[in-house]
């Protein structure tokens, strides 16, 4: 038993940022995922066009769990000390990365339920999973990185899991 534990205590150590992005990732897609169903409900009662519904309910629910995002990943996920205008920048790197996974579900969405026949709901979790991995790749090399100005060293011990 100890040995697990060790191997576990060894694992969380050497990819410490990956498993808090997976964390604050699994909050933010069922936070996210949940805006976006609640929003489709709420949605589906307005529009009488189906298309106009589900994709209204992924554009407001994309917006809101991206801020929901952001606050988690910049202080829990990647611990970023960037303050005052940089924020702006560095808030801008992060939606970047998101407009690529954004981008990815308006493509995806429409074409998983009206060529493939799949339920929105059902669809927007597939396309979960694939934006997933994007995500961590952008965020971790982009929306987050570190740059250090000259003459100065980085003491974080996470740079080198990203």
């Amino acid at each position: 038993m100890s040995e697990l534990i060790s191997f576990f205590a060894e694992l969380m150590a050497k990819h410490y940022v990956k498993v808090k992005f997976v964390l604050v990732g699994i909050w933010n897609t069922i936070f996210g995922y949940g805006i976006f169903c609640l929003l489709d409900t709420f949605f589906s009662h307005i529009f009488v066009t189906r298309y106009i519904a589900y994709m209204s309910a992924m554009i407001l629910g994309q917006i809101i769990a991206v801020i929901n995002a952001y606050i988690f990943h910049k202080y829990i996920t990647f611990k970023s000390a960037v303050k005052g205008k940089e924020i702006i920048v560095e808030f801008f790197r992060f939606c970047m990365t998101y407009t690529v996974t954004f981008s990815l579900s308006l493509v995806l969405l429409p074409f998983f339920v009206e060529i493939g026949h799949i339920r929105p709901k059902i669809a927007a979790a597939i396309i979960i999973l694939i934006c997933t991995v994007i995500s961590y790749l952008g965020h971790s090399r982009f929306s987050f990185r570190q740059t250090i100005p000259p003459g100065k060293t980085l003491l974080h011990h996470n740079d080198d899991n990203r």
